[in-house]
């Protein structure tokens, strides 16, 4: 991991720098920052970019666990020419990491009003950064102003603890909520129009837009909301599971017998809070309602949402179950969905592929089809149901469908086909493990992806991804339920509800409860 974002960040900055001119020198509230000018790879297309931009003051010493503080102003002019440390996730990064990089295509004037797309990464709320994720070619390409923001991991954004502040458990959704206010107030000085603003996340970026979605503080902070690779459902751990998890941090940093647990934590070192919330695990937002109750109930700030998953979502986490044989797998099911194992295992027999990740394989399926671990499936047809019951605003709905594309395969030969995360090599192909896969794809996989970068960033220009010379994106409440079928070779188009429904089971799998179980070993 470590090597990883730091050959994101040394590609991120090296891939074509040109000086700096005085037209880079932008003033924001923090004070003036310059920029640099930068070659998209492959191309004559220039991006101009801001690397480290400051949204928010260190979360470090008083404000560690605090909700994100203002900037602190600096003087003189800031060079933005080099990427910000990942917020702080293992053995690597720093707490001082609430920054944004910001792309722009080179001679934009401050009164282009360019639309802007603000990217948050996923990683299981435990890792990822935003180098990784080069928003220049998406900028490039769409004209437009594309952002990609950091915000805190594991305990460090995720802890809930009696004393902390309204963000308490909460600070990695407050961090992104904090990075598109500036980006309201701020953009307008790089070109961007501050009144149209698209909020593009995928996996735990998802997670927390999902609150951010059902957030009466957030009105207003967006235009629209991209989701990938997230159905709203799985999106939180309850207070109890929270304050569990809590409880399990203060023993492994023995605070757990302090007078004031708050005090104690925010006196451990980075090193002593990074390895407990490694030993946590898992780590979540916090809200005994999951979002997609709330949007069910009308409580949600209603912007235009494109969402979506990818065909084989759980097929990358089937690597995981590689030791297992048939019995092992059977008693998996059943204690999933005990008395509908029958059932389950008839749609999904441990026989179902061949060879010796075989029982891999069909575990992909499950949790891809239950969508159990809140990626994909038929949890996602869920959200997009409720979410097109206002018609007031439109639901874009997709499925990537490119089972070849590249992966960083954790075994040579077990293929991940379109599994979890795989689509973001085609959005963002220049910079750290994605530059790697990227350089593996066909003609027709780079044909796919430069439709998929306009299908986007037609999104953020007008909330809808339609445009000249792409197939028709029809919304999802138009006609009972539709979605697009992003396919190689030109095959892309508009598919029933129903084709989704049938590949996936869920006439089986909305039949009986929700799967919350994440299906762990």
């Amino acid at each position: 991991m470590k090597k990883l974002l730091s050959c994101a960040m040394a590609l991120a900055f090296f891939s074509g720098v040109a000086s700096a001119s005085s037209n880079l020198v932008i003033s924001t509230e923090g004070g003036q920052l310059e920029g640099f000018t930068k070659t998209v790879p492959g191309t004559q297309s220039k991006v101009e970019t801001f690397l480290a931009v400051p949204f928010a003051a260190a979360p470090v010493g008083e404000n560690r666990w605090k909700s994100a503080q203002p900037v602190v102003p600096w003087k003189g002019v800031k060079k933005a020419n080099k990427a910000p440390q990942a917020c702080r996730q293992g053995d690597v990064g720093s707490e001082d990491c609430l920054y944004v990089n910001i792309y722009r295509p080179a001679g934009t004037k401050k009164d282009a009003k360019l639309a802007v797309g603000v990217y948050a990464h996923g990683g299981g709320n435990t890792g990822g950064n935003a180098t990784e994720h080069d928003g220049a070619r998406l900028a490039s390409e769409n004209n437009i102003i594309v952002v990609t923001l950091q915000y805190r991991l594991g305990a460090f954004g995720f802890l809930t603890l009696p004393g902390m502040d309204e963000s308490a458990g909460n600070f990695g959704v407050t961090d992104t909520e904090a990075a598109l206010a500036w980006v309201r107030r701020n953009i307008a000085n790089f070109g961007g129009d501050a009144d149209n603003v698209v909020l593009m996340t995928e996996s735990a970026g998802s997670t927390n837009a999902c609150r951010i979605l059902v957030d009466p503080k957030a009105k207003g902070l967006v235009d629209g909301v991209i989701l990938q690779s997230e159905d709203c459902i799985h999106d939180v751990d309850t207070v109890k599971q929270a304050q569990a998890r809590s409880e399990q941090f203060l023993k492994l940093t023995k605070c757990d017998e302090a007078k004031d647990a708050l005090s104690c934590v925010r006196k451990l070192t980075t090193e002593q809070v990074a390895a407990a919330s490694k030993s946590v695990g898992l780590w979540n937002p916090v809200s005994d309602v999951p979002a997609v109750e709330a949007i069910r109930q009308g409580k949600w700030i209603k912007v235009p949402v494109l969402s979506g998953s990818n065909k084989e979502e759980g097929r990358s986490a089937g690597t995981a179950y590689t030791d297992w044989n048939a019995k092992d797998y059977e008693a998996w099911v059943k204690r999933l969905v005990g008395k509908n194992a029958t059932e389950a295992l008839k749609l999904y027999p441990a026989d179902k592929y061949q060879g010796k990740y075989a029982i891999s394989y069909v575990i992909g399926d499950f949790i891809t089809d239950s969508g159990m671990r809140g990626l994909g499936g038929c949890t996602n047809l869920t959200l997009a149901q409720e979410l097109s019951k206002d018609k007031s605003v439109a639901t874009y709905i997709y499925t990537f469908e490119d089972s070849t594309v590249p992966t960083s395969r954790k075994f040579a030969d077990y293929d991940d086909a379109a599994s979890h995360a795989s689509e973001l090599t085609y959005f963002f192909p220049d910079a750290g493990q994605y530059q790697a896969r990227s350089a593996k794809m066909t003609e027709a996989q780079k044909a796919l992806a430069k439709e998929m970068r306009q299908y986007w960033g037609n999104f953020i220009k007008s909330q809808n991804p339609n445009g000249k010379s792409l197939p028709q994106w029809k919304r999802f409440s138009d006609d009972g339920g539709s979605m697009m079928a992003l396919r190689l070779n030109g095959q892309s188009q508009s598919v029933p509800a129903s084709y989704f429904s049938d590949l996936h089971q869920c006439k089986f799998w909305h039949s009986i409860p929700i799967v919350l179980d994440r299906g762990d070993r």
